[in-house]
């Protein structure tokens, strides 16, 4: 009678000892963890696959766009000296590649207060193409030229406003937003952006494409 009593006695001591020497591995294995805890997360995420470069977002969890390589590539580089900073922002402005920067007009440079559309190029569509995007976005030429001409004219004998923008599977524009621009003002280029977001472009050979589209202006009654 007695031995049967102490039989859970013994039971209890085996569960004990293989608890800890249980804790004891789990303590072991979490002290190594920390120096292959990074590989493992880059092993996990090598890169991403809509946006190989990066991407933008509108603060909301949203996708804006994705980045281009010369965009990531600025991004990363090293910050230039103060002078180097403002001589650069000087040539982007006066060249129109910055489209955040005012442009710098040349004085003599003439001013045309009406401008009619010169071309709507093809979209550039970054997988596949969008064949429809050029067809679709000439129906508005009307909207373009009021653009132009409600926000400073064009300055010179011609202008281009390219923009960027996403298609997903509904095929049309979105996030649009203004890449460059040339002889026309910061408020045309956004106003050229407005008409383009949300119209039909085609559906696109992937679920989510990047696409960039330009338009070219010249002063009305100019030669195509």
């Amino acid at each position: 009678m007695a031995a049967f009593r102490l039989r859970p006695a013994w039971w209890v001591l085996a569960l004990l000892s293989g608890a800890l020497f249980s804790l004891e591995r789990t303590e072991l294995a979490a002290a190594q963890a920390p120096a292959a805890a990074p590989d493992g997360h880059l092993a996990r995420y090598p890169f991403d696959p809509v946006c190989p470069w990066g991407r933008i977002a509108d603060g909301h969890g949203l996708l804006v766009r994705c980045l281009e390589s010369s965009e990531a590539r600025g991004l990363l580089a090293p910050a230039p000296a103060a002078p180097a900073v403002a001589t650069e922002a000087a040539a982007q402005a006066s060249s129109g590649r910055n489209p955040g920067l005012p442009a710098q007009v040349p004085a003599n440079t003439k001013l045309y207060r009406k401008v009619s559309v010169k071309e709507v190029g093809p979209a550039q569509a970054d997988t596949g193409e969008l064949p429809e995007a050029q067809v679709q976005l000439r129906k508005v030429l009307d909207r373009y030229v009021q653009c132009v001409n409600g926000n400073g004219g064009l300055e010179g004998p011609q202008g281009k406003v390219t923009v960027r923008f996403l298609v997903r599977e509904r095929g049309r524009a979105e996030g649009v937003s203004v890449k460059d621009r040339q002889g026309v003002s910061i408020a045309a280029a956004k106003c050229v952006a407005e008409v383009v977001d949300r119209r039909f472009v085609g559906y696109p050979a992937a679920p989510i494409v990047g696409a960039t589209l330009s338009i070219e202006f010249m002063p009305e009654g100019g030669a195509r």
